[in-house]
């Protein structure tokens, strides 16, 4: 019965969308699959042996300092560097607001790519784990944490990084 079921299936793809097409889509996503395997590895190869303690301990810290807001004095600053000390800030912010709004985009991407990953091939869990550390939201640090908690998300991480001749990630 599942044989048959295939068969329909088969036969209905080859006549509506033709043969030359269907290899043609199956070329292209196993051309994705690779392009997109180098890609992430060599994201996962770029960062921190303690990137992810590095978050856990910076998060810490925020919690310990609950420190009450003080007031900022600014100073106004005579002569030629007023002039220039605006100009140059307002150009650091917006570099800034670009670079953050383009981590945005691109962790967004990885985390719809890495949902789709869980039911096709693919490396759905590590691509989640990449994009929401790219994404600013209130308890994606705990998200993070739960999904490396995961042996087979450790150890797939580590293995890429002992393939590029690289330390493994501290996790704990």
């Amino acid at each position: 019965m599942l044989k048959e079921y295939y068969n329909n299936i088969a036969t209905y793809l080859t006549e509506t969308f033709g043969a030359n097409f269907i290899l043609l889509t199956m070329l292209l996503t196993t051309a994705a699959s690779v392009v997109y395997f180098i890609v992430i590895s060599y994201l996962i190869t770029q960062l921190d042996t303690r990137y992810f303690v590095r978050n856990k301990m910076v998060r810490n810290k925020m919690v310990r300092k609950k420190m009450p807001s003080k007031k900022i004095i600014v100073k106004k600053i005579s002569g030629d560097k007023a002039s220039k000390t605006p100009h140059l800030t307002l150009m650091n912010s917006s570099v800034s607001l670009v670079v953050n709004i383009a981590k945005i985009i691109v962790g967004v991407f990885l985390l719809v790519c890495g949902v789709v990953m869980l039911v096709l091939p693919g490396q759905g869990l590590i691509t989640i784990v990449i994009g929401l550390s790219l994404i600013p939201f209130p308890g994606k640090n705990k998200i993070e944490q739960k999904l490396l908690s995961r042996k087979s998300v450790r150890s797939s991480l580590n293995w890429i990084r002992i393939k590029a001749n690289k330390a493994p990630f501290i996790f704990d």
